[in-house]
């Protein structure tokens, strides 16, 4: 495994983090819905103290990227830290990239007195099922995802 430094996302990061995420929004299948720009995700690194976005770095390049933010208290009073996106570039998968991200994203949810972790993922992913298994995660079969799209 190649030497994986886990950062906060600066200004030098946002044409990096940006690719990941359309490569991300591409391989989901929204990338006709994708609006993220620079600029917001400019606001989003430096403007937003609920939300964030995790560098994975090599010494040459940005491997991977997870976005997180959090839901404020629960039916414990303890926030949970949501994942919203986590990507790693197709050369860097299998190295720990993923593993040195979701480890930070535990971390900062233990830091800020969370309880836990949640995520959703696609459902034909099997590669991240089995990746998000290994890291102790398990599917939630007491609850559906529902959504109402708002024009």
């Amino acid at each position: 495994m190649n030497k994986v430094t886990v950062r906060q996302a600066v200004q030098s990061d946002l044409d990096a983090v940006l690719t990941l995420m359309e490569a991300l929004a591409e391989f989901e299948g929204y990338h006709h819905h994708f609006k993220v720009d620079r600029h917001s995700l400019a606001q989003l690194i430096t403007d937003n103290r609920h939300t964030g976005v995790l560098v994975a770095e090599s010494p040459s390049a940005v491997t991977g990227i997870l976005v997180y933010f959090y839901q404020p208290f629960t039916y414990d009073l303890k926030p949970w830290l949501v994942i919203k996106e986590l990507i790693v570039t197709p050369h860097a998968r299998g190295q720990g990239v993923g593993e040195a991200l979701f480890n930070e994203a535990k971390a900062l949810c233990k830091a800020v007195g969370g309880s836990k972790l949640k995520w959703e993922v696609l459902a034909a992913n099997h590669q991240a099922k089995r990746f998000y298994q290994r890291q102790g995660g398990r599917v939630e079969d007491r609850w559906q995802l529902m959504t109402l799209t708002l024009n």
